[in-house]
C-alpha cells in the first residue's frame, strides 16, 4: 500500500529537497506538492544574483527529474483559499502532511502573519474539516524561536525558554503554538521541527552560505575584483546541510513521537568565519583575494547552536559536512548557475498541468 505525502512549499529551497528523497528513499511514495507559483520544471521560484544581473535559481542537477517522476504531482494552491486548498486534499487523501510553506525572514509582517500564521491556520483546520485518514502532521519552524542566549542556556534543547529576537522568529513561534492548539482541539498527530541553518545548493542568495558562494565564482570568472564583501564573521550558528534536513524529516515521519518538538540541526556550533575559509579554498582562493567587511546591524544572537539528542534519539546522524556543503555551494554557482547566466539571463520554466484545484 502506498503513502500519501503533501508537501506544502514544494518548490521553495527545503521543499524540493524534500520531494526528492521522499520519491528516492520511499518506493511507494506518492507526493503530491502545492505552492502558490506555477509549476517550474527547472528553476525554483526565487531568484539569484549574477554579475549586475539577477535570474531565476536554476535546480541542482540532482533534482531535476523530481518533477518528472511518475508519483509526484504539483498543484498551484494557496493555503489561504480554504476552497482549492479542500479539494486538493480530498481529491488526494493524504497520510501525511509536511508544512514547509513560508515567508522569507526579511518580509513586511504583513506579509508574515498571512502567510505563516492565517496560512498554517487555514491548513490545520481544512485538513481537520476533510475527514482525511491522517497519519502525521509535520510543522517546520526556526531555531530563531530560541533568541539570544542568556535565558536559556547553549546549546538550546527543546525545552529552552523561547524569545525570538526578529519578526520572522516572532511569527513562527505563533505557528507553533497556534497549530499546536488547533491539533489537539481536533486530534491531530502533529510533530514540530525547528530547523537551525540550512545550506545547500540553490539557496536564495540573501544567505550568507550562497552569499559567499556567488562572490568567489564571480572572482574565478573574471567579473568581479578580488574582494569579498562580509559581515561579521566571528558570529556562530548551526549549519545544516538541506540534505540532511530531508532526512531527518522523513524520521519524524515514521519516528517522530506526536505532540513534540525536534530540533533539526547538527549540533555543532561554527563561526562564519569557518564557511568564508571553507569556500574560498574550494574555490581555489584562500590567501588571494581580499576580505572586506561592512558594518552590520540586527543580525542576530553571536552565538546560536542546538542540542540535537532528541532527535538522534531516533536514529539520524548528519552525513555532509560543512566543508561538503561548502563544496556543492561553490559546484552550484561554477557550473549551474553560470550555464543559466550564459544560456539565458532571463532563465526560464515549463509550466507543467493539468493538476488544479482552484
Amino acid at each position: 500500500m502506498s503513502t500519501r505525502f503533501f508537501v506544502t512549499g514544494a518548490q521553495g529551497f527545503v521543499g524540493r529537497y524534500v520531494t526528492a528523497h521522499l520519491l528516492t528513499s520511499r518506493p511507494d511514495a506518492e507526493v503530491v506538492g502545492i505552492g502558490r507559483s506555477p509549476e517550474l520544471r527547472d528553476t525554483f521560484p526565487h531568484s539569484i544574483r549574477w554579475a549586475d544581473a539577477r535570474l531565476p535559481a536554476p535546480l541542482p542537477t540532482e533534482l531535476e527529474l523530481t518533477s518528472s517522476h511518475p508519483a509526484y504531482h504539483y498543484a498551484s494552491v494557496d493555503l489561504n483559499a480554504r476552497a482549492p486548498l479542500t479539494r486538493a486534499l480530498r481529491a488526494f487523501r493524504p497520510h501525511v502532511v509536511i508544512h514547509l510553506a513560508s515567508a522569507l525572514r526579511d518580509d513586511a509582517p504583513i506579509d508574515l502573519i498571512r502567510t505563516n500564521i492565517e496560512a498554517t491556520r487555514a491548513l490545520m483546520e481544512t485538513l481537520a474539516d476533510a475527514e482525511l485518514d491522517l497519519r502525521r502532521v509535520i510543522i517546520c519552524s526556526t531555531g530563531g524561536v530560541y533568541g539570544a542566549p542568556g535565558a536559556a542556556p547553549l546549546p538550546f534543547d527543546e525545552t529552552a525558554a523561547c524569545h525570538p529576537v526578529d519578526l520572522y522568529s516572532m511569527s513562527k513561534l505563533v505557528v507553533e503554538r497556534l497549530s499546536r492548539a488547533l491539533a489537539i482541539r481536533h486530534g491531530i498527530e502533529t510533530v514540530w521541527a525547528r530547523l537551525f541553518n540550512v545550506v545547500g545548493a540553490g539557496e536564495d542568495d540573501r544567505h550568507v552560505g550562497p552569499e559567499f558562494a556567488r562572490q568567489v565564482t564571480e572572482i574565478r570568472h573574471g567579473v568581479r575584483p578580488p574582494i569579498v564583501d562580509v559581515g561579521d564573521l566571528q558570529t556562530t550558528r548551526d549549519f545544516i546541510d538541506v540534505r540532511d534536513v530531508a532526512v531527518a524529516l522523513s524520521t519524524l515521519v515514521d519516528h517522530g513521537a506526536a505532540g513534540k518538538t525536534y530540533n533539526v540541526a547538527t549540533g555543532t556550533e561554527s563561526s562564519i568565519r569557518s564557511l568564508l575559509d571553507l569556500v574560498l579554498e574550494t574555490a581555489g582562493l584562500q590567501g588571494s583575494i581580499e576580505v572586506q567587511h561592512r558594518s552590520t546591524k540586527g543580525g542576530g544572537p553571536s552565538r546560536h547552536f542546538a542540542d540535537t539528542r532528541r532527535l538522534r534519539a531516533l536514529g539520524w546522524e548528519p552525513r555532509f559536512d560543512l566543508a561538503r556543503s561548502a563544496s556543492d555551494m561553490v559546484e552550484y554557482y561554477m557550473i549551474r548557475v553560470t550555464e543559466a547566466a550564459r544560456s539565458s539571463p532571463a532563465g526560464s520554466h515549463v509550466a507543467r498541468g493539468p493538476m488544479d484545484f482552484r
